[in-house]
């Protein structure tokens, strides 16, 4: 007879045994789809391949409109704020580098004049009321429009620096170096200090103008869907 400690050695090594076969059977299975096909409809393809993971799609980039941006804002010489959509858009002039408005500049007596107050006061002067016509893509708002725009038919880029608001950057293409010097030449703005007594030039940057014109209020827009209202008879 067989003791009970042999009995039980027997009993683990055929366990062992077995669950090693049955181990090593179920690594050789192969994995088998399950076909979940309702009824009535074509059943796909046999997949006899691994699957295999391709990238997406990308979405299409955002469609560029020309949009008019109203209630123009200097910020410096070169870069701008204006309202579309109840939204403030920021545009910055590439290639332009504008002068700050707490910006000064030396006249040929190496004295300080403000050209920064007096050429931003000038520019927003000359920009007036009229809107900017530009070409963008709908972006979020903390990302500012590195683009140029047309003002009244002229492209604002060129005119800034061709009037000699701005300075050019050192990558600037040739044709805008061009017009920098025309500026320079003529003489006019940054290139033209004034000359002699300067105190009544600052007294007039610091109290400000009487031509420069303050951005309109927000007016309620005319709701052109709503119903119409009923006419007023007068007595």
């Amino acid at each position: 007879m067989l003791s009970i400690a042999k009995i039980a050695s027997l009993v683990l090594t055929v366990g062992w045994a077995s669950s090693g076969v049955a181990q090593t059977n179920v690594k050789n299975i192969p994995r088998v789809s399950r076909d979940v096909t309702p009824k009535g409809v074509t059943p796909g393809p046999q997949i006899t391949a691994p699957l295999k993971r391709i990238p997406g799609v990308a979405p299409p980039p955002p469609e560029v409109k020309t949009r008019n941006l109203y209630r123009i804002r200097v910020i410096d010489t070169a870069t701008f704020e204006g309202n579309y959509l109840g939204r403030v858009w920021r545009v910055e002039l590439p290639e332009a580098i504008g002068l700050k408005r707490d910006e000064t500049c030396s006249t040929l007596d190496g004295n300080d004049w403000p050209c920064g107050q007096m050429l931003t006061r000038k520019l927003q002067r000359h920009i007036r009321l009229s809107a900017f016509k530009c070409d963008f893509a709908w972006q979020s708002q903390d990302e500012p429009l590195n683009i140029s725009c047309m003002l009244r038919g002229e492209d604002i880029q060129k005119t800034v620096l061709s009037e000699g608001w701005a300075r050019v950057s050192k990558d600037a293409p040739d044709d805008l170096r061009r017009l920098v010097n025309k500026a320079q030449q003529k003489p006019i703005n940054i290139y033209n200090p004034p000359e002699g007594d300067l105190s009544a030039l600052k007294i007039w940057t610091r109290e400000g103008s009487a031509a420069d014109l303050p951005p309109p209020p927000d007016l309620p827009t005319a709701d052109i869907l709503g119903p119409l209202s009923e006419p007023q008879v007068l007595e």
